[in-house]
């Protein structure tokens, strides 16, 4: 039996609004398919209370649905805000070494979190004591989202992150790319082609589908029971790469009508989000703390009837890959408003449960989004087709077939 170790810093359960559930998806899938998995990953600790940083051991071993879960010791972010992550990445990449003498010989290292420019030291250290083929999984495109975030300004540090991601790819023995753009950009920029494989997203069908809300969970979330709203959703890392500016001024000139925006989540957005509100005095627009568990998630999203994903106009980067929250609406039976080009503007299309709206065009969004809310029959016929294409094209099955197909291909 061939094994497999992940390094993933967010893995399962995660603090909700600091990560996506790829690592967890990725490794269930192994697991189905006959692979050992051991897992490296950071304590899944409230990053909102301070003092559960002291609360982590050095180490430590669990067992979880068939593979070996080891969490290590890191500095986990007590609070919002970029440098506070990059620390966290930074001792992931230190103290996962710690767990070497507890993994058990591997023939496949996948780094999948953080990004792979973080785990050049872990990714050399463990796949060459393990005597294993190294494999990192590219969600997003570096360096150029670095450089899109204006994170490197000076011509030296912009140089050292470019170095940083000649390393990083270099170290690899396979790539594997989110979606097809991103191993076209990988092309171009001279990786060859017998190095990268596309492994796409994919989605818990069983956990993410069309469930009704009972007036229960209603009442526990604090969720409106009425049937004369039309609910708009946003569910997800409130991420300073999400046009919330946008959300809210469709939101304003939307008032007049019956319809609610639930933003759930938290984020480095969030001040922003609420000093919004507040500027706008949106009495539609309602905020929901963020929720642990993806069944919890998948309640919100069935209570809504339309969820939308808007990208900032100058997140060229993000209109490369996929968000994970997309697949989940769609999986539930919801149609999407995206504000976004690219590779989510292809699927809208292909699936034809979404409506595409150029980003920063906020006359745009109010209008797809009141379209939507006048006419039910459309928006019900949407939500089908989104159910259909999810279950069709980005179940667990397919992910595993490709999963399986990449690593026969590394051997």
């Amino acid at each position: 039996m061939e094994k497999v170790c992940i390094l993933a810093s967010v893995f399962w359960p995660i603090y909700p609004g600091f990560g996506g559930r790829h690592a967890y998806a990725l490794a269930n899938n192994l697991i189905d398919a006959g692979y050992e998995v051991d897992v490296v990953a950071a304590f899944a600790i409230d990053l909102r209370k301070k003092g559960n940083f002291f609360k982590q051991k050095p180490i430590s071993k669990d067992n979880m649905n068939g593979m070996r879960v080891l969490r290590v010791f890191s500095l986990l972010p007590t609070g919002l805000g970029l440098l506070r992550k990059l620390f966290f990445y930074l001792s992931f990449a230190l103290t996962s070494l710690v767990a070497i003498p507890f993994v058990r010989k591997a023939d496949f290292v996948l780094g999948l979190h953080p990004p792979p420019a973080w785990m050049i030291l872990p990714g050399f250290v463990f796949s060459r004591l393990l005597r294993a083929k190294y494999i990192i999984r590219v969600t997003d495109l570096w360096p150029d989202v670095v450089f899109e975030f204006k994170l490197a300004r000076s011509t030296p540090f912009r140089q050292l992150v470019t170095l940083m991601a000649k390393l990083t790819y270099g170290s690899a023995d396979h790539i594997m790319a989110f979606t097809p753009e991103i191993k076209g950009q990988m092309l171009k920029a001279g990786i060859p082609e017998r190095k990268i494989s596309v492994v796409e997203m994919a989605v818990d069908t069983n956990t993410f589908s069309p469930a009704p809300v009972e007036q229960a969970e209603m009442e526990a979330f604090g969720l409106p029971n009425t049937k004369d709203k039309f609910v708009v959703l946003y569910a997800g890392a409130f991420a300073l790469t999400y046009d919330f500016g946008a959300l809210l001024k469709a939101a304003k000139m939307l008032e007049s009508e019956d319809i609610l925006f639930i933003l759930l989540g938290d984020g480095d957005a969030k001040n922003e989000i609420l000093d919004t509100i507040k500027k706008y005095d949106l009495k539609n627009v309602m905020m929901s703390p963020p929720v642990a568990g993806a069944e919890k998630v998948a309640m919100y999203i069935n209570y809504s009837d339309v969820c939308v994903m808007p990208l900032k106009p100058e997140m060229l980067t993000s209109t490369l890959t996929r968000p994970s929250k997309v697949f989940e609406f769609w999986a539930c039976g919801k149609p999407v408003v995206a504000c976004t080009k690219g590779e989510m503007e292809y699927l809208a299309n292909e699936s034809g449960a979404g409506i595409i709206v150029e980003p920063g065009d906020v006359q745009g969004l109010s209008e797809a989004i009141k379209d939507l809310y006048q006419n039910p029959d459309k928006t019900s016929e949407m939500g089908k087709r989104a159910r259909e294409y999810v279950v069709r094209r980005f179940s667990y099955e397919s992910l595993r077939t490709s999963l399986i197909a990449t690593l026969d291909k590394v051997k």
